[in-house]
């Protein structure tokens, strides 16, 4: 009863002090609200009180909702309630709850009172109203009207009274423009010829020449790279290495052709799905596959496959959207009106993917994948592929040149004196409790299982004398016997006899763990309705995969055979059950790569991966228990049908062979005739032999083709579902595969499928599209986007600082054909980007420390990969060769060894590349880069952290590389015979200007003091000529090398080398 008296005591209470305009509201809030605008905005100053305090309890989480309230859309508002409520004193009654922990500050709820008092009126979010292009204001300063940038940005300097910083220094600028579009620094030749440059147009000259520059696509590249998740390794615990840089070179190349961004982010999202898609455009869907994959035996493949595909999705919100779309993934956004139906639609479009969530063990490419052939290598398989199609039909055409001989052998009943089955490779008749090769006796056969010291047979009568009884756990391994390629034929038969109770298991395979290769190699498995034959480099994706369905009789002997011609075809792998063929459907038939091991040794375990043929259980699969089997064959061909069936049916052979010629039906002549071209006719077998050699070598030039992760549609759409909480093995209610419409419509006649997707981010009405990109521009610019959550435009995110200009620099990379060159060259081309970074003033430094209203040019620490990079362009060791596969530059020993690698460092030019091509290995990045802030890349990053670190003194101060740097640096100051001259040189070199004269008196400071140190104690010059993999001049004194290599160390340790202003 108190609260209700209380509640209405404060209604009244409130509205009073309301009515005044708030005179009499507490003191902290009546100052507030005095200080606020005439008019409230509701995107500006309500929306973002109500996100941060309101929206968890009573936003658009449905789940979370309190008192079905809302205040994130129009029509809930009660403002009597509100109002008592956030003015209440009483703890049970009072809102935010006392619980929550996150009361309103005295601006928040004068904020409220004055929304609620101008009615309470709502607006869709910002970022979620298409842009519409702005006219740019006209200010008071002639030099600030002649760019649009320049006049948005002074008329915000101009509403807070700020003045404006000159144009930096041309060695300054040149170096800030030469870093944001290159990631290198200027030469010292190239800042002298642009400050000898008097032209109207010298600096715009600069700006052609750098982003014409090879270096600009490899500076945007390491942007992109972080946005896409680029690593070298698959991640997770094992952490193997993964080859995309074929990818990496893709996207440097494209963005120095200057690709319209659209097309760009189109072929990334779904290039195998534009018409008649090139290698190309399917190469650069390997962005979609960049994500951490595992490897690591024991996993639940669904659940980490159903990561894979959420992390798509995840990218596809942070990235090109701007998005927290992962919110989402376990229930309706807290805040923004993203529904967990809606992150599930966006899930489907990267759903239809026929992957594995445990990727080889071994390192084969986890399909999708696409072969990458160089001009020589494309050619030769041109070449050996003809050759194979008129080889094959040839084999056809002498078939066909002599039916006349097959009929005349059959007339002759030639087929009542058939030879012995040949070429059989091994036989374990498995008699006498023994496992010989009874063709081959001095290879004999074990009973195995994984990590079983010994294991002994166990015989029980069998079809013929004695068989073996399999235990569901062991297998019985028969290695050598069963170890082909795929362009080699053979053909295995057993008897065996299945349980009655046993419904799946394995009968024979040639493989390691079930799925931890792929299931590489071959099997036959029992299924409950029949019978799958499979052939592997990895399953799913490079793979021949038949089922038979049909009846497997239990308890009773059955013969199986398996039949393979090395077509790599699943036209010529076949299955027979008691002598006849059974017809298989075949699910897979993309059998492109070898399916035996090469002699590959475990990295981890150290033994040879290569098993022979096993029968029965196989490692981490489901064995075949009580079984037994009996008389196992193996032939180092493909048997024709009639041989299969003399071994299977010999009853029904025999019948069949006793017959005369004119008793023969049709099919009955149709398995001699087969026989007979098989294994009688030389000209066949000619034919067959040249086939077979060419097919050889196809393989084998195959097996040196580069292959790359991309994607790739399944035949058959994948269903996606709702999963709840997140989780994988909890699906609900069926979703489609679409995007939302309260964000933007799907285009009209647009697929449901990424390339719809594409075309729907592309559309100019989108919302996000162009304001994220553009945005991301400006923060590789100026270290701080207009919108300082680049990864955020939701409503936790930032409001942006200059909205106009966000939405005229929008509107005109779409008006312009999404061209990033044009769009770059506009901004660095302002008055904005060329103003000095040092303050007006130090009150109005204070006024603005983050330069938010940049009445001053940008200043900041320079990313890892252009400090490091600075260093090696200064010294004149960086390698500036273009693309190709990571280097492993100096790291520290043992790094590794968490995950029993080895790091084994690269020689001579391959260490001084630039440090976009150093190797990253995702659970144990470069200790250089990453301590300068370069992030893990396990998730997608638009921003990354900048921090201050005492470690990061000791990186510049130890790493090899920069002391094998500051070494030779050092030495140009000990051959020079100006040394003032040398050391001016050097430090500007590193830092794009000469020093000053305090600077150089230090410098000789310094350097005295370490000749006395290095003098007095010779042996501690030792670390410095002996860093790196280049050698000291012998010729040169070594107490003076060591002190110019300090000297020059200390340069490149300098805020003045390692900032960029």
């Amino acid at each position: 009863m108190k609260s209700y008296l209380l509640y209405g005591l404060l209604v009244m209470t409130v509205l009073a002090l309301c009515s005044g305009c708030g005179p009499n509201l507490p003191e902290g809030v009546e100052e507030a609200y005095a200080a606020l605008p005439k008019r409230l905005d509701y995107n500006i100053h309500v929306k973002p009180v109500l996100s941060d305090k309101c929206f968890l309890c009573h936003g658009p989480d449905a789940a979370r909702r309190a008192a079905d309230l809302r205040l994130d859309v129009p029509g809930f508002v009660d403002g009597d309630e509100i109002l008592a409520r956030i003015f209440s004193d009483d703890p049970d009654f009072v809102m935010p709850e006392a619980a929550a922990k996150i009361p309103l500050s005295d601006h928040e709820k004068a904020v409220i009172a004055k929304w609620i008092e101008q009615g309470a009126d709502y607006a869709d979010h910002w970022a979620f109203i298409p842009p519409e292009r702005p006219e740019p204001p006209t200010v008071a300063e002639a030099e600030w009207n002649d760019h649009p940038i320049d006049k948005f940005i002074r008329r915000k300097q101009q509403a807070r009274g700020f003045g404006f910083a000159p144009e930096a220094d041309r060695d300054l600028l040149l170096r800030r423009l030469s870093f944001d579009l290159t990631g290198l620094p200027p030469t010292p030749a190239e800042i002298a010829a642009f400050e000898s440059d008097r032209s109207a147009d010298a600096y715009e000259k600069q700006v052609d020449r750098l982003l014409a520059s090879p270096a600009y696509g490899e500076r945007m590249a390491t942007q992109w790279m972080d946005l896409a998740r680029f690593a070298d390794t698959h991640g997770y615990t094992v952490d193997r290495y993964r080859d995309m840089s074929p990818w990496r070179d893709w996207v440097i190349e494209k963005f120095n052709e200057n690709q319209p961004y659209d097309e760009f982010v189109t072929w990334q999202l779904a290039g195998d799905l534009l018409p008649n898609a090139t290698r190309e455009q399917i190469l650069a869907t390997g962005f979609n596959r960049l994500h951490p994959q595992n490897l690591e035996g024991g996993i639940i493949e669904e659940e980490f496959r159903s990561a894979y595909v959420a992390d798509r999705a995840d990218v596809l919100g942070t990235g090109l959207l701007g998005l927290t779309l992962s919110c989402a993934k376990c229930h309706d956004h807290k805040f923004d009106p993203i529904s967990q139906r809606n992150y599930y639609e966006f899930y489907s479009f990267f759903n239809n993917v026929d992957e594995a969530g445990l990727i080889p063990w071994d390192g084969a490419t986890p399909p999708p994948r696409l072969d990458l052939p160089t001009e020589r290598q494309d050619s030769i398989i041109t070449f050996l592929r003809e050759m194979e199609k008129k080889q094959e039909a040839g084999l056809v055409a002498v078939t066909e040149e002599n039916k006349a001989r097959a009929e005349e052998w059959i007339n002759q009943e030639g087929y009542k004196k058939l030879p012995r089955t040949a070429s059989l490779r091994a036989h374990y008749p498995l008699d006498n409790n023994r496992l010989i090769n009874a063709a081959r006796p001095a290879e004999k056969g074990k009973m195995d299982r994984k990590f079983s010291q010994s294991e002994s047979p166990e015989m029980t009568k069998g079809h013929s004398g004695n068989g073996l009884l399999l235990d569901g756990d062991a297998w019985l391994d028969l290695y050598p016997v069963g170890v082909y390629s795929r362009d080699e034929a053979f053909s295995i038969e057993m008897w065996t006899k299945i349980p009655k109770d046993l419904k799946t298991g394995f009968l024979f395979h040639k493989g390691q763990g079930t799925r931890l290769h792929g299931e590489r190699g071959y099997h036959l498995y029992l299924d409950t309705f029949g019978l799958e034959l499979l052939m592997a480099h990895v399953n799913p994706g490079n793979s021949i995969v038949e089922f038979a369905e049909t009846d497997v009789p239990r308890d009773e002997w059955i013969h199986l055979a398996v039949t393979y011609d090395g077509s790599s075809k699943a036209s010529g792998y076949r299955l027979y059950m008691n002598g006849k063929e059974l017809p298989t459907d075949v699910r897979t038939d993309d059998l492109t790569r070898d399916i035996i091991f090469h002699n590959m040794t475990d990295v981890i375990y150290k033994d040879v991966i290569e098993p022979g043929l096993q029968i029965g259980a196989r490692w981490r699969g489901k064995g075949v228990k009580g079984t037994v089997v009996d008389e196992i064959k193996v032939y180092s061909r493909a048997l024709s049908a009639l041989e299969v069936m003399r071994s299977g049916n010999p009853e029904e052979a025999r019948r069949l062979l006793a017959k005369g010629a004119a008793e023969l039906s049709s099919s009955e002549k149709d398995l001699l005739r087969q026989y007979y071209f098989m294994v009688t006719l030389p000209a066949y077998q000619i034919a067959y032999k040249d086939l077979m050699a060419t097919r050889s070598r196809l393989v084998d030039s195959m097996e040196q083709v580069k292959e790359i992760m991309v994607m790739r549609e399944m035949k058959t759409p994948r269903q996606s579902h709702i999963l709840d909480r997140g989780l994988y093995d909890s699906p609900t209610e069926p979703v489609e595969t679409r995007t939302p419409d309260w964000l933007a419509p799907m285009p009209e006649g647009a697929p449901a499928n990424r390339l719809g997707l594409a075309q729907w981010l592309f559309q100019p009405e989108h919302p996000l599209t162009a304001r994220v990109a553009v945005n991301r521009y400006w923060l590789q610019l100026f270290g701080r986007g207009l919108v300082r959550t680049a990864e955020d435009f939701g409503n936790q995110g930032e409001l942006p600082t200059h909205p106009e200009l966000l939405d005229w620099l929008a509107t005109e990379y779409i008006s312009n054909g999404w061209d990033t060159k044009a769009l770059l060259k506009t901004i660095v081309m302002s008055r904005t980007y060329r103003m000095s970074s040092k303050p007006v003033s130090e009150e109005q430094r204070l006024a603005d420390v983050d330069n938010v209203w940049l009445a001053r040019g940008p200043s900041g620490r320079l990313g890892a990969e252009m400090i490091r990079d600075n260093a090696l362009a200064a010294s004149g060791l960086l390698n500036d060769k273009i693309g190709g596969k990571s280097v492993k530059p100096y790291q520290p020993e043992g790094l590794w060894k968490m995950n029993n690698a080895v790091y084994e460092q690269d020689e001579g030019d391959e260490l001084y590349r630039r440090s976009l091509y150093v190797f990253w290995k995702r659970t144990v990045p470069h200790p250089t880069l990453a301590t300068f802030d370069v992030p893990n890349r396990n998730e997608c990053t638009v921003r990354r952290q900048e921090t201050n670190t005492p470690l990061q003194a000791l990186v510049l101060m130890n790493d090899p590389a920069f002391v094998e740097a500051a070494r030779i640096l050092g030495s140009r100051i000990t051959k020079a015979q100006n040394r003032d001259e040398a050391i001016r040189e050097v430090f500007t070199y590193l830092s794009g200007r000469p020093p000053g004269e305090e600077e150089i008196n230090l410098l000789r400071q310094l350097r005295k003091q370490e000749v006395d140190v290095f003098s007095d104690h010779p042996a501690k010059a030792d670390g410095w000529l002996s860093a790196g993999y280049t050698r000291a001049d012998p010729t040169l004194d070594p107490i003076e090398v060591a002190a110019d290599a300090v000297l020059a160390s200390v340069i490149i340790n300098s805020d003045a080398v390692i900032t960029k202003r």
